[in-house]
């Protein structure tokens, strides 16, 4: 696949996203986005653009209370993070952490937003149902391939001896070296 298609690919893809999500503003901090609210808590080097916003938002942000939009190579970045009252609190994606991603892992001096998510939908918790001992679904079996180990015959084996081990109910054979006679 050559680049021009990829490309093609990209902008197609670019203008499907644009008719699925539209930002609406309320005032000059607050708007929504496809009819969810958010708000602009702080804003540096013109870093908001609604538009972009809208173009490179996906629907898996709405979960997080705070999302940090940074400016690299004329693209714009999102990063979700959670207050500490949310169910769904990670301490290395809490609002804490914000400044140290700046820091961290923006280009220095890009211009960058942070939007507060005025009302967080947490997805819903799937219930894992706990597998017992005599569950009907068996993990699956791995076989490993043994390999031949070319020998000769038995019969021509003068210098190995066969010993058989026992363990429990299980046994096996050991082959070892005879002992040269001196």
């Amino acid at each position: 696949m050559n680049r021009a298609k990829i490309q093609d690919y990209i902008d197609q893809r670019e203008e499907q996203r644009a008719t699925i999500f539209r930002v609406e503003q309320v005032d000059e901090t607050h708007f929504k986005l496809n009819g969810h609210p958010y708000e602009l808590v702080k804003e540096y080097r013109d870093g908001f653009n609604a538009d972009q916003l809208a173009a490179r938002f996906s629907s898996i942000l709405s979960k997080y209370d705070y999302i940090v939009g940074d400016w690299g190579y004329d693209q714009l970045r999102l990063k979700g993070f959670y207050s500490e009252d949310n169910p769904l609190y990670v301490p290395d994606q809490g609002v804490a952490t914000i400044e140290d991603y700046l820091f961290e892992y923006c280009n220095f001096g890009c211009a960058y937003f942070i939007i507060h998510n005025d009302d967080v939908k947490t997805p819903r918790q799937r219930h894992h149902r706990t597998r017992s001992r005599h569950s009907h679904k068996k993990s699956p079996v791995i076989h490993e391939r043994r390999r031949r180990i070319s020998q000769p015959s038995p019969n021509k084996r003068h210098h190995q001896q066969a010993e058989r081990v026992k363990n429990g109910h299980r046994q096996k054979f050991v082959i070892h070296q005879r002992k040269k006679r001196s």
